[in-house]
């Protein structure tokens, strides 16, 4: 049972809310225990992407590691501060987030 609304806006927010922890719970007993987190990480994403809170060149760059870069674009690439912690792997796919990006990766040095 879900509470009542004052407003239509406000009774879809709540029913939409309802609606996906149920679908949430019960696919998630199917899952095992390994699969939960993938499955929620999709599930957030999903709705994440679907409000616009996601940037769709950072989802990209994720879905598909980094990209090729220009020539002018390897050029202002900085060096990786801390080999050590941070793979190159790594460092190329932040890189190319920031790039896609609309500079939600500045001052990652």
């Amino acid at each position: 049972m879900s509470p009542a609304a004052d407003t239509v806006e406000e009774r879809l927010d709540i029913l939409i809310d309802k609606i996906s922890r149920i679908l949430y719970t019960n696919i998630s007993r199917g899952l095992f225990e390994k699969d939960k987190i993938i499955y929620s990480f999709l599930i957030t994403t999903s709705i994440r992407r679907k409000a616009k809170l996601l940037d769709e060149g950072v989802w990209n760059v994720l879905l598909r590691g980094p990209t090729v870069l220009t020539p002018d674009e390897a050029d202002n690439k900085l060096g990786n501060p801390d080999r050590e912690v941070i793979s190159e792997l790594l460092w190329d796919t932040l890189y190319s987030a920031e790039l896609r990006s609309a500079g939600q990766f500045k001052n990652l040095t």
